[in-house]
């Protein structure tokens, strides 16, 4: 089993300087120095006096040697951006860029339990202590249509999450930290933000899903429906049914 890693920015500072702020793009580079092909979650926040908030969310899947090269908005007072990865032979750089495309700063991209401070990248204890599915345990409670967040170190209940009728089924994605949890008597997922606990999606499906089987790799999601015999296919990345098939 990979360990998954959580590597972040920190919290960048982008304030205006003469009517212009420092960044307009953070520019991201990945590259995947693994002999095996890998994951990258890549997820963006801008942040006000009051509020962080995600306006990033990506996924980028890198064969051995891979490189991939993005841009993202940054327009913002400040910024962060968290990679979650399944190799520790992923390389990240990130820098911004002015209005006229030009380099104008170049940001650390560091593990986030390192905890750096410094006057430009802050990753602050409440970022750098993000629970990851490697460390918590979801339960299925059919009768009370929830599911129970269970530390794994501690056994401690730490969470529950409302969900559909009578779940039955969970499937993780340790890249893209999302839980799946099939819903029997309403006929749809549930999915679940690992970060925060809470249900971002709710995807129709076919009667009565049971199983559900995960693929970090190419993000598709493959639901059993027991009633009408099928099987829904779901694009983890727009959390829409490509497909539905007869079960074998």
């Amino acid at each position: 089993m990979r360990t998954m890693a959580l590597l972040t920015t920190g919290l960048i500072w982008n304030n205006e300087v003469l009517g212009a702020r420092p960044s307009s793009t953070l520019s991201v580079r990945i590259t995947n120095h693994d002999q095996v092909s890998v994951s990258i979650r890549i997820r963006g926040f801008y942040i006000t006096e009051t509020s962080k908030t995600e306006y990033v969310l990506d996924v980028v899947t890198l064969g051995p040697e891979g490189v991939a090269n993005s841009n993202y908005y940054a327009k913002f007072d400040g910024f962060e951006f968290q990679f979650i990865t399944n190799s520790e032979s992923v390389e990240i750089s990130a820098w911004g860029k002015d209005d006229t495309g030009d380099l104008s700063e170049v940001y650390r991209v560091l593990p986030a339990e390192l905890d750096l401070l410094d006057a430009k990248n802050t990753a602050g204890a409440n970022e750098s202590k993000v629970p990851l599915l490697d460390k918590l345990i979801y339960v299925v409670n059919s009768r009370s249509n929830s599911v129970s967040v269970i530390d794994r170190e501690t056994n401690a209940l730490i969470h529950i999450v409302k969900v559909g009728s009578r779940p039955f089924g969970v499937g993780v994605n340790p890249v893209t930290n999302r839980i799946y949890v099939t819903n029997q008597g309403s006929d749809n997922v549930s999915v679940i933000d690992g970060f925060s606990n809470v249900v971002i999606a709710t995807i129709k499906v076919g009667l009565s899903p049971e199983g559900v089987e995960v693929n970090p790799t190419t993000n598709r999601i493959q639901v059993t429906n027991t009633i009408s015999n099928n099987v829904s296919v779901i694009n983890g990345s727009t959390n829409t049914v490509i497909a539905t098939r007869a079960q074998e």
